[in-house]
């Protein structure tokens, strides 16, 4: 029997070196109005017909109906399908409020004065073709793309900081298995060492650094091999490891299962290291934290639901929240649907953020780190959140957003039928402070018209100001920008819905990468303009835009 524990400590030692790089780590965390004679549900089918699916549904008595939408953060193409959703909210049933898990009651009220400043003289189906850009690069969610389209939606706070900051460390992902793994452990016999041994032998003759995919086959192999032992165990390792379960999990579910795992090796007698037990308990107060955050949202989208001029509003929320959610607002005697994306659960992973993309817009960055970006990032101040907060009030979005549309009006204006105005000299009849944005600034006397060549639109050529009031940040990036499309009167006319459907079949065709540019060094930034960035004009020049 000494010799069973002895080894048994030593398998363990073995796997909790390894157990770190094979742990998932998720952070995933969401008086009735019959409008037009419809009850709640019939709206919800209807508001997302092909790109989304009713999953649930109640009729109570109070306040104005509450649509949640469930999103799984790093999908874009889930983020455009409920964007479709929305607009259908917003056009047929009078949507005009959203309220936003991860928008704080301390924060300030998001604005979007800027946007209308930067996009004057635009009409409303280009500006929507901007931002449509926007969200399908993916660095905003469906909820701020319906503030920058439509100026009077309202994004509403629904979060408090408190209960927002509670945070996930890494050391704590792991413990709930690391506990699976010590109750399983109970249950080796002697039968169990030749096995386990062969393994230990294996992986020692491994370089955990040189050889780290055989030596994580070669964990995982003795982490299940352990598990086998005791099929409770290894039944509830297998929820926790299952990546698409975890995604529909509530939070409530969270904390249940934690718990039964908890009071199991209590039972059991497992010896926990006070590290680990700290480790649980952290795990356990990040899951509370989140049911009560779930309360407080709740509370807050009530209190609009109740004001006499909401028709309806929408709850987005990740899928952790809903279970309890829907409890709740039942027991309080309110309409509601809960409606997730057509995509959920079938997302092709090349069309999905990466994890390194998610850490990136949890911190409120770009989630590009490579192109013309990563020197665009360099020129603004960067926030220090952890969470995935709304990004509009950050002034690399702002400045981005601002680059697209300065791009777009001077395309357009210097390329566009008749051109080039001004006699096809600068500053083509622009004012001289036409594109003095919040955080982007453009001489308009410094734009060059380029005639087309035999294989290349013309074009206009030009350098762009980033962050021109700050003297240690201000850069300058140069742009070059063609209409590889003709703009006809009919695009005028096109529907935001229209818009997010091509979009969404380019979504999910299309592979991730790091950068927002296509291999070409491009951005298509609307239907009919394309542009490049570089950091000097000989590289811009050099990007070809061809017809």
């Amino acid at each position: 029997m000494k010799r069973l524990i002895c080894t048994k400590m030593s398998f363990l030692k073995l796997l909790l070196c390894g157990l770190v790089l094979i742990l998932p780590i998720t952070h995933s965390f969401a008086q009735t109005k019959l409008l037009t004679g419809k009850s709640t549900e019939a709206i919800a089918r209807e508001a997302s017909k092909d790109v989304g699916k009713m999953e649930s549904s109640f009729q109570g008595t109070k306040g104005a109906p509450i649509m949640i939408l469930e999103e799984v953060h790093n999908s874009r193409a889930g983020q455009i399908e409920h964007a479709i959703t929305l607009v259908r909210l917003y056009e047929r049933y009078g949507l005009r409020h959203i309220a936003l898990e991860g928008y704080l009651k301390e924060r300030p009220e998001i604005k979007t004065n800027w946007f209308a400043k930067a996009s004057r003289g635009l009409s409303s189906a280009v500006k929507a073709r901007v931002v449509v850009r926007l969200l399908k690069e993916g660095e905003i969610s469906c909820a701020e793309f319906m503030k920058l389209v439509y100026e009077d939606l309202i994004l509403c706070p629904i979060e408090i900081a408190k209960e927002y900051a509670v945070e996930l460390p890494v050391e704590a992902a792991g413990a709930p298995m690391l506990y699976l793994l010590k109750i399983a452990q109970q249950s080796l016999t002697e039968r169990h060492i030749p096995k386990l041994q062969g393994l230990q032998k294996e992986m020692e003759k491994l370089d955990a650094e040189k050889d780290i995919e055989i030596y994580q086959k070669k964990v995982r192999e003795m982490f299940d091999y352990i598990l086998a032992a005791d099929p409770w165990a290894q039944a509830q390792a297998k929820r926790i490891q299952d990546v698409d379960a975890i995604k529909t999990m509530s939070g409530e579910q969270h904390v249940a299962l934690i718990e039964e795992i908890v009071n199991r090796a209590k039972k059991l007698s497992v010896k926990i290291e006070p590290e680990e037990k700290r480790a649980m308990e952290r795990y356990l107060a990040f899951w509370r934290g989140r049911v009560t955050a779930s309360k407080t949202m709740v509370l807050s989208t009530q209190e609009i639901a109740d004001r006499p001029d909401v028709s309806i509003i929408v709850m987005v929320i990740g899928a952790a929240h809903t279970e309890g959610m829907c409890d709740m607002l039942k027991k309080a005697g309110r309409s509601f649907a809960v409606i997730t994306p057509s995509s959920f659960g079938n997302e092709e992973e090349i069309n999905n953020l990466t994890w390194e993309m998610l850490e990136r817009k949890y911190k409120r960055l770009s989630i590009y780190s490579e192109g013309f970006t990563e020197g665009f990032l360099k020129a603004f101040s960067l926030s220090e959140q952890k969470k995935p907060e709304p990004v509009l009030s950050e002034p690399w979005f702002q400045g981005k957003a601002e680059l697209y549309l300065f791009t777009e009006r001077i395309a357009r204006h210097v390329l566009g039928p008749p051109s080039p105005p001004g006699g096809g000299v600068p500053p083509f009849n622009f004012p001289d402070d036409a594109f003095n944005g919040r955080w982007i600034s453009i001489d308009p006397g410094r734009i060059v018209f380029i005639p087309a060549s035999e294989d290349e639109v013309k074009t206009v050529l030009f350098p762009a100001v980033l962050n021109p009031n700050d003297p240690t940040r201000r850069t300058e990036i140069w742009v070059k920008a063609g209409l590889t499309v003709p703009i006809v009167p009919s695009q005028e006319r096109e529907s935001v819905e229209s818009m997010l459907r091509r979009a969404l079949t380019e979504v999910k065709s299309m592979k991730l990468d790091k950068r927002p540019e296509d291999p070409g060094g491009r951005v298509q930034i609307t239907l009919n303009t394309t542009a490049g960035y570089a950091p000097t004009r000989e590289a811009v020049a050099a990007i070809h835009i061809g017809r």
